[in-house]
């Protein structure tokens, strides 16, 4: 690549696979996905615990009512992250938690969306929690449906 002119070097470089790009390819790892969503889930565990901050979460002085109400900041995120930590030891073995980490990126997406229709949420509550969502969803689309290792060599 060294014999090339400085221009086609520049238009090579910014032409690389999506599967060339080093940061992508360090992301999608299973071991680091996996601890990206346990740290997202922690994440949403601790917005939970802090609702008096309001970085994390500003009821505006409101209480959280109703007979389910509780169920609302029940802390949720722990279970997950315990699952894709423990998963995480062996990805290959567990293989079907990146579904359930699809599942759960989804079900993030929309019920920010429902809330933000519904007027629960301001649009700017909902921008960090969707683009995150939409960002995790999409490696673990990409590491489901790349060729397996086995599969490309016919084992």
């Amino acid at each position: 690549m060294s014999d090339m002119p400085s221009a086609n070097r520049e238009a090579a470089a910014y032409e690389k696979p999506l599967g060339d790009n080093a940061f992508l390819r360090l992301v999608q790892r299973p071991r680091i996905m996996l601890g990206l969503l346990a740290a997202w889930a922690i994440v949403g565990v601790l917005t939970e615990f802090f609702t008096a901050n309001n970085i994390f979460f500003d009821n505006h002085d409101r209480e959280i009512d109703g007979a389910l109400a509780g169920r609302a900041l029940a802390w949720q995120g722990i279970a997950l992250a315990a699952l894709y930590v423990y998963c995480a030891r062996n990805p290959d073995r567990y293989r079907g938690v990146f579904w359930v980490a699809l599942i759960e990126q989804a079900a993030a997406i929309a019920a920010n969306l429902y809330h933000l229709g519904n007027d629960d949420y301001s649009a700017e509550s909902i921008i960090i929690p969707v683009a995150v969502a939409v960002g995790l969803a999409v490696l673990v689309l990409l590491h489901l449906f790349q060729p397996r290792e086995a599969e490309k060599y016919g084992g």
